[in-house]
């Protein structure tokens, strides 16, 4: 939570960095006390400085994001063998059966809604990212056209400096609204079997 707003909302830095300025600048115009235009100069450098490093320092939450709108990208076009690349060889049996039956579906919209959650768990030397999201395709298989709102729970895990799907869950869309935003266990970041 606290790396997220570090490194993750230059808006919220520059904004608090922004009020405390003011009121220091604030005190030292009301009672000319040096150590308050001091305090002001310094809290200046200190926004100007955490911007900075919070615009240029990409965190993993900010790639996954980004890895998502490729692979729904991708998906859209129908471009199955880059999406098979983001697949893990130690996928589960889920992904191996989506995989099978990706050929049978032409997709003409796959887009992320939103990301309700991006949970990015390291152990060792190993990172595993569970994300919880809604998405919202539009298909056409067999002669049958859908128009499929999901909600969608995905893990991914980092290979070198590749974020790959070990495995994936869909649910009804409403599931995150609904308080049954319960993952399976494999896919429960705080699950003993993930420690």
């Amino acid at each position: 939570m606290i790396s997220s707003v570090f490194f993750e909302q230059p808006w919220l830095i520059g904004a608090i960095g922004a009020i405390l300025t003011a009121m220091t600048f604030y005190g030292w115009v009301q009672t000319g006390n040096s150590i308050a235009l001091k305090t002001g100069i310094g809290f200046i450098g200190l926004t100007i400085l955490l911007v900075l490093i919070n615009v240029f320092c990409v965190t993993d939450s900010e790639t996954i994001r980004v890895w998502l709108t490729d692979a729904a990208s991708e998906l859209q076009s129908n471009q199955f063998e880059k999406i098979r690349k983001r697949i893990s060889p130690d996928h589960s049996e889920r992904v191996a059966n989506a995989n099978e039956r990706m050929h049978l579906v032409k997709f003409s919209v796959a887009k992320v809604t939103k990301i309700h959650s991006i949970e990015v768990v390291y152990k060792r030397a190993k990172a595993t990212a569970f994300i919880r999201m809604n998405a919202f395709v539009e298909a056409k298989s067999q002669g049958i056209s859908a128009k499929v709102p999901r909600w969608v729970g995905l893990t991914l895990e980092k290979k070198g400096e590749e974020w790959l799907i070990t495995d994936f869950e869909d649910r009804e869309a409403q599931h995150e609204f609904m308080n049954l935003n319960t993952f399976s266990e494999s896919f429960d970041p705080n699950s003993q079997a993930n420690r």
